[in-house]
């Protein structure tokens, strides 16, 4: 079973998909879990207020949504 420790973060100034420029002051989170990959943007100034391990569960929970039954 996957957990939030297992997503590999990466930041960039880039969008993964499109490659174009994030707008100024923001940032792009990418996170790797296996094969699936999910990312959101985030302003510069929020970002460095976290630890790797707030980006590790925000990209968990995007690329991994627990379902309720």
């Amino acid at each position: 079973m996957s957990k939030y420790k297992d997503v590999e973060v990466t930041v960039t100034k880039k969008h993964p998909e499109t490659g174009e420029p994030a707008s100024s002051g923001h940032s792009f989170i990418v996170g790797v879990l296996g094969k699936k990959k999910g990312f959101y943007e985030i302003e510069t100034e929020q970002l460095n207020r976290l630890k790797n391990e707030d980006l590790q569960i925000a990209l968990f929970k995007l690329i991994h949504p627990q379902t309720h039954h």
